[in-house]
């Protein structure tokens, strides 16, 4: 028989139940294993429950189940008693309090300015507790809201952040499968879900086909990640380089489902078996094909295991040779071939004299073509004038 501890006034209780049986609560898809001492339940009898949160009102799933025949060694809650009409009707009143009650919460929020999006609001059976669950992007210091909160509803204030997974699940919806969603079908934890999941199924990395409706990829990545993950062990990458029977190909597709993977260069193409692949197909890596239409040459040179094992021995029984001893010899002066340097008072330099005729020599042979081509102009209406410059003038 099964034992469960409760403690009133830090007195430990201990319970004897006869039964056991499953029950489920209101907006949960999940079952809850309780102990009773009343034998006659059937699915679909309301029960009044005792849980972490408080009183509440559950519905059973299952016939009572004798320990003696079943035993378990879980800690079990009680049932406290089949629901009665009085217990209906506080059920049915707590949802239009929990309504009041998200009004008063979403005032005082709006008031203090915080950043918290409410979404429900539930109170227990006696009303003696409301758990408010809400979403916030970062943490929310909600110490004044629940002062406030408890001076207007006289009540213990539970408030409890969620995550877009858990929002999901709380509100539910159709999937891209055409299918409730997994979370608030039958799911009641939250695996990690990575991007490497869809690169092992050679998905599309488009996130927006891979994300479901809370933003995050979606939970069914996680369903066939094993299968996959043991289909593709030992396979070269796609994209990726092989020798097949003394050729390069590059692996161009790889198709878990119909067992076959694609392989191909610039010349031909082969079908082969995931098997064969594995088996028979050599991984290269650090090699390139010659693509279609490149009349470049290139030169792809496939070296065997064996050949490379022969080239180390090769390099290791080749003897080492000794170094020799380098002779120095002594440094010479060499005389560097330039041009002799000529004595300072043997160097030419042309006199002012010599530069100053040659100018006078050149301003005489372009003084008379200019007279002439001024002098040749014999219209009288014309005054022809020659001027000098400055430096004749001064000469003369």
């Amino acid at each position: 028989m099964t034992m469960t501890e409760i403690t009133v006034q830090d007195e430990p209780i201990v319970r004897n139940f006869l039964y056991t049986v499953q029950v489920k609560f209101h907006n949960t898809s999940k079952s809850y294993t309780f102990g009773t001492d009343i034998k006659d339940l059937e699915p679909g009898v309301s029960v009044v429950v005792e849980t972490s949160q408080g009183i509440e009102l559950g519905v059973c799933q299952s016939n009572s189940v004798s320990l003696e025949s079943h035993p378990t060694s879980l800690v079990l809650s009680p049932v406290l008693r089949i629901a009665e009409e009085e217990d209906l009707k506080n059920f049915e009143m707590n949802f239009l309090y929990a309504k009041d009650a998200l009004k008063v919460c979403q005032e005082e929020v709006s008031d203090l300015g915080l950043e918290m999006r409410l979404l429900s609001a539930t109170y227990v059976l006696d009303r003696t507790k409301i758990l408010i669950v809400y979403m916030a992007d970062q943490r929310v210091d909600f110490r004044e809201l629940l002062k406030r909160l408890g001076a207007r509803l006289r009540c213990r204030i539970e408030l409890r952040q969620i995550g877009d997974r858990d929002k999901a699940k709380m509100i539910g919806g159709i999937g891209i499968c055409g299918r409730e969603c997994c979370c608030s079908r039958f799911k009641e934890h939250f695996d990690i879900i990575s991007i490497n999941m869809a690169k092992n199924q050679q998905l599309a990395l488009n996130i927006e086909k891979l994300s479901g409706m809370c933003g995050k990829l979606m939970c069914c990545l996680k369903y066939e990640d094993e299968f996959y993950k043991e289909k593709i062990e030992g396979l070269p990458k796609l994209g990726g380089h092989v020798e097949y029977e003394e050729d390069l190909y590059k692996v161009t597709s790889i198709n878990v489902i119909a067992n076959e993977a694609r392989i191909e260069n610039s010349e031909t193409y082969q079908i082969l078996t995931l098997d064969e692949l594995r088996q028979k197909a050599i991984i290269r890596k650090g090699v390139s094909l010659k693509k279609p239409g490149d009349n470049r040459r290139r030169n792809v040179k496939v070296v065997k295991s064996a050949e490379i094992e022969a080239k180390h021995a090769a390099v290791e029984e080749k003897p080492e040779k000794k170094a020799e001893p380098v002779q120095v010899q002594p440094a010479r002066n060499v005389q560097k071939h330039s041009k002799p340097e000529r004595p300072r008072e043997e160097r030419k330099e042309p006199p002012k004299q010599a530069k100053k005729e040659r100018n006078d020599r050149r301003d005489n042979q372009k003084r008379p073509r200019r007279q002439e081509s001024l002098t040749e102009n014999k219209n009288p209406n014309i005054t022809v004038r020659s001027f000098k410059s400055s430096k004749h003038k001064n000469e003369g």
